[in-house]
């Protein structure tokens, strides 16, 4: 039988006990922006209906998922990763956490900022155009591949 010291707290009971969650990222999802175990997040409990550009909290099945918002909807959310390539249709329910700042390196920056503002805009902007190019990688590689394939020794 585990101990209350050594019970494991879910970041949603962090989030209602203390009202706030700092810690450490884990995942590309986000990148530039955060990078995997060297940033550091600041979470809030969702009080209100999120905007477009919020970076919102929510699990799916046992993973945490921090993706900003592309555009709130009827129930929801369409939410995209800034280093994804698919949106997803998450539940106004299934967050409960809003990113309010972060420390990368030993730099300190809210979601508020007009440098961060800007920053967000910029990813949704550019969006189309990065995907065009990290598919089309994907097939010169993939070709590349099928053309070396042969004449790999076995």
């Amino acid at each position: 039988m585990e101990t209350r010291s050594e019970q494991k707290l879910k970041i949603e009971d962090v989030l209602a006990q203390k009202g706030v969650y700092v810690g450490p990222t884990v995942g590309i999802s986000m990148l530039p922006m955060l990078k995997n175990r060297r940033d550091t997040i600041v979470v809030k409990p969702k009080t209100e209906r999120l905007k477009r550009l919020d970076v919102a909290l929510y699990k799916r099945g046992d993973a945490y998922v921090l993706h900003r918002v592309l555009q709130p909807i009827d129930g929801g959310y369409i939410i995209r990763g800034d280093n994804c390539y698919s949106d997803e249709k998450v539940p106004e329910n299934a967050v409960f956490g809003v990113l309010t700042e972060f420390f990368r390196k030993d730099k300190h920056y809210y979601c508020t900022d007009e440098k961060y503002i800007r920053y967000a805009e910029k990813r949704l902007k550019t969006y189309k155009r990065r995907r065009f190019f990290v598919l089309f990688k994907a097939k010169c590689v993939a070709a590349i591949k099928k053309v070396v394939k042969p004449f790999r020794k076995k």
